[in-house]
Order: C-alpha cells, then sequence, then structure tokens
C-alpha cells in the first residue's frame, strides 16, 4: 500500500540510488504453528509460512539490503514455549534472518537464567537500551550500527516497556532496572543520528508510549513497535515519524521500502503481508515444527509440580462459593501483575486437578480455553458493578460467570452484594484500583459489561494455563484453602 513520500530524513548522506526494505513482525508468543484468528476465523500465521514469506522478498534482489526485525515477547503462549523455554523458537527465527530483536516483558517469564541463556544462543542481537542489572550484566545491548558497502547505514535502538516492572513474576526482576525510555532516547539518539542514515527504535513499549516518544525525541526516523499486538494497515503518524506495529503471532509481516533521494533516505512505500494458507511454506522448517510439535505432546504427562490436596473445579463449588482452585489461579494473576485485585470467572475452570504429582495434561485439562490474562484499571464503582453480578447469579443455576476472586473479599446476602473490601477498607465508588482478569471477561463475557470499560487494558500476553504451570514448578508443594474471601448467607 503506497502511503505517498515522507519528508526527507535527516542523517548522514546516503548514496544515489541505495534502498532499502525492512521486513518486521512482533510478539510471537511461541506461535510456531499455524493458528485460527478469533476475529475472523482465518488461518493464519506459522513460523514456516513466514520464513518462506521473508526469503521471498530477498529473491526479489540479492542486491538490495533486506532488514528483518523482531518487535519482542518471544516466549510465552504455547505448550511448546513452555516445555523447551523458547530454544527451538529462538534458533528458527535465527534461521529465518532476524538481524535484531528487542527484549520484550515476557523475555524474563522463565527466569534471568534462561534469558541469558537464550541471548548467549542467539544468531542475533537482543536490544535494550532502558533495562540494566545491578548484578551480572544482562547479556542484552543498547543499539546496534547495520551497515555493508553497497548499502545505507541503520542505526537501531531498542526500547523495553516499563511494564516489564509488573508484567512478569517479581523474582524474575531481582537486580532489574528500567529506565524511563523517552529520557534514555534523548540521551542517545543524537550520536546514532550522526552515524547513520536511518535511526530506528525497534520498541516493545506499545503504541502510547511510541506516540510520546515520537512526540519527544527529535532524530528518528521510525518507530517499529510492539506490545499491544496491534495491526495497523498504514503507519500510525506522528509528525513526520511513522510507527507501525503488525498484529501478534506471526499473522502478518510488515514491509517498508526506502530509497536514496537527493543524499537522503525517504520512505515510499509500506505493506501488510498477510501469512495465511495461501503463502508459501520453508519445507525444512515446517518439518522441524511438526517435529517440535510432537515432542511436546509428548511430554504432556511430564510432573510440573504436586498439590497436598484435590483441587477442585465442581460446578457446585467454583460456581456458587469461594474454592481453594480459584483461590490459587487468582491469587497468582494478581502476584504476578501486582495489580490490587483479581477476578476470574468459575467456569473458566474445566476439570479437577487430582491430589498428588500435577501433570502438564491435568492442567491443560482444566483450562482448554487459552484465556490470556488483561490488566488495566477500574473505577470502585466498576469493581463493585462487577461483584454485584456475580453475587445477583443464582448458585442452582451453578453460573459460569461467578467470580473467583484474590485481594478483595466480598459478601452475598439474600442474593445480592452486602460489601466489598479491600484489605478492611470498603472499596470507595470514586477510586482507582489495578485490576487483572481473563481476556473473555475484559470482553465483557458472561455480561460483564463494566469490565469492557476497563481503562488502559493491557493483554498481558501470558496465557491462564502457562502461568498455573510456573506455578506448580515454583510453589509445589502446593497447599491452598479458603479464608472466607467470599461469604454467601
Amino acid at each position: 500500500m503506497l502511503v505517498g513520500l515522507a519528508p526527507p530524513i535527516a542523517g548522514a548522506a546516503c548514496e544515489p540510488g541505495q534502498a532499502l526494505t525492512l521486513l518486521h513482525f512482533n510478539d510471537i508468543h511461541g506461535q510456531l504453528e499455524p493458528y485460527e484468528d478469533p476475529h475472523d476465523g482465518t488461518e493464519r500465521g506459522g513460523i514456516a509460512r513466514l520464513a518462506a514469506t521473508v526469503a521471498e522478498v530477498r529473491a526479489e534482489d540479492p542486491q538490495r539490503r533486506v532488514l528483518l526485525l523482531f518487535g519482542g515477547d518471544l516466549l510465552q503462549g504455547t505448550l511448546s514455549s513452555s516445555l523447551f523455554l523458547g530454544v527451538p523458537d529462538l534458533v528458527l527465527l535465527g534461521r529465518m534472518g532476524v538481524d535484531a530483536a528487542v527484549m520484550g516483558n515476557h523475555e524474563l517469564d522463565y527466569g534471568q537464567a534462561v534469558f541469558r541463556h537464550l541471548t548467549d544462543e542467539a544468531a542475533f542481537p537482543f536490544l535494550s537500551a532502558n533495562v540494566a542489572s545491578d548484578s551480572a550484566p544482562l547479556p542484552v545491548r543498547p543499539s546496534i550500527l547495520i551497515e555493508q558497502p553497497s548499502g545505507p547505514k541503520v542505526a537501531v535502538l531498542g526500547l523495553t516497556t516499563p511494564d516489564l516492572a509488573t508484567a512478569t513474576h517479581p523474582r524474575n526482576l531481582e537486580g532489574i532496572s528500567v529506565e524511563e525510555p523517552v529520557a534514555v532516547a534523548r540521551r542517545l539518539v543524537p550520536a546514532l543520528r550522526a552515524e547513520a542514515d536511518l535511526v530506528v527504535v525497534l520498541s516493545h513499549m506499545g503504541i502510547a508510549d511510541d506516540r510520546r516518544l515520537a512526540a519527544s525525541v527529535p532524530g528518528i526516523d521510525l518507530i517499529v513497535g510492539g506490545h499491544n499486538h496491534n495491526l495497523y494497515a498504514e503507519p500510525v503518524f506522528v509528525e513526520t515519524v511513522p510507527i507501525v506495529q503488525a498484529g501478534e503471532r506471526g499473522g502478518w509481516l510488515g514491509r517498508m521500502e526506502f530509497r536514496c533521494r537527493d543524499g537522503r533516505l525517504a520512505t515510499t512505500d509500506y505493506a501488510l503481508i498477510p501469512i495465511d494458507a495461501a503463502s508459501p511454506e520453508d519445507p525444512q522448517i515446517a518439518e522441524e515444527v511438526r517435529r517440535i510439535t510432537l515432542d511436546a505432546e509428548r511430554e504432556l504427562d511430564k510432573e510440573v509440580g504436586f498439590s497436598t490436596r484435590e483441587l477442585s473445579a465442581r460446578r457446585e463449588l467454583i460456581r456458587r462459593e469461594e474454592a481453594p482452585f480459584g483461590n490459587f489461579v487468582a491469587d497468582l494473576a494478581r502476584e504476578i501483575t501486582l495489580a490490587d485485585v483479581a477476578l476470574l470467572n468459575g467456569g473458566g475452570f474445566r476439570a479437577d486437578i487430582p491430589a498428588g504429582p500435577v501433570t502438564l495434561k491435568s492442567i491443560y485439562q482444566a483450562f482448554p480455553f487459552r484465556n490470556e490474562l488483561v490488566l488495566g484499571e477500574l473505577t470502585g464503582a466498576q469493581l463493585l458493578a462487577a461483584l454485584a453480578r456475580s453475587a445477583e447469579m443464582d448458585p442452582l443455576d451453578n453460573p459460569g460467570g461467578f467470580l473467583q476472586v484474590s485481594g478483595v473479599r466480598y459478601r452475598i446476602a439474600d442474593g445480592r452484594l452486602a460489601n466489598a473490601a479491600i484489605g478492611d477498607t470498603p472499596i470507595d465508588p470514586a477510586g482507582r484500583y489495578r485490576v487483572v482478569t481473563s481476556d473473555f471477561l475484559a470482553a465483557g463475557g458472561d455480561g460483564y459489561d463494566m469490565l469492557e470499560e476497563m481503562s488502559e487494558p493491557v493483554m498481558t500476553g501470558r496465557l491462564i494455563s502457562d502461568m498455573v504451570i510456573e506455578g506448580f514448578r515454583t510453589e509445589s508443594p502446593v497447599s491452598v484453602g479458603t479464608d472466607g474471601r467470599i461469604v454467601r448467607h
């Protein structure tokens, strides 16, 4: 799709006739196989198709420089990612020829040691100029300069969302600090501007912070984004700076063209390339993905932890009253997101986890829907409305919308919400509360329209099933009960 010529881009003088193609994708979240797009039912993605499409672009003109950038969040979201900790994904991105990746907020989900191992083994650099470690340095670079004799010089600066501080388990952040990204960019961009024909920020910050960056820091030519999972058919312009983002899970590949004119690089074209059943497929990578998938399926009987008691998902328990299983999962969600309150629908718990050794199969049977955690803000009035809806559901109907909770206590009397408090303090209708819930409820599922009104919602990329797996891995033996957070009279 032609988007017109941007104003000339300042920087080192490029040579007449020089051209550059920039390809990008983001938020792969372990998605190696094709998947069904929940918005329209289309089969999308598949890393074998993505790799073949990249190869086709490169083959159009072997003399033209093709730059491939990944906008972060390699990990978290599939069985193979949870089992193999992102190693196959990393290898296949290297075979695709990724030139650089930005550190996403989920790169630490399996711990710092795993991320350090991945970056040590990667065929490409991970970038982040605003994340640092107080102990052993993280194996990330702030930026890189990509150049070749016949092509323009491209500086790529990596920036990670400040949400890193709240979007992974606190234990994964020990010694980690995240600096305000605009301040970092102001400090580093001028030197990159002096060196390069093109200054690209590879961002895993989301569109709001990308807009703020573009408006605040001169000298940036392009922001290649991620984190929101947004899909932009055309670049979003802030003044003269284009911001691009290509959805999620390898369903799309962004392509931007540059050409040297009057000694400066200018954009000439942008398109989103769909990766779907009509896309070519790299047969070797497709075979490798099949092998990885089979290996993952064979691992389903693997033990990941131990429960001292049965965690029951019986309808007459988890859809009517406080349940140990609900407490365990809601507490995990609140703990890893640092939310004030967690709200999860009882209908999302589909099978018991027996007492004793806990397997992957039992967890995936309990959470088959691949629901994802969403984090945002509710007013006290909205939060009270959600709890009131839960309280008013007829328990004899075993309503799937009955809320299991963490961080809040609520009492039901005569089928109505009698009171609700956080700690010993009643919920203030005018207050604001940080709430984590499922993507199902955040979309108004089970009639929770008030949760659709959540402000600044962030799709965390973390599946509830994966969160529970990590919970058993790190907290076993798990022994949970009830504590009176839900009382029915």
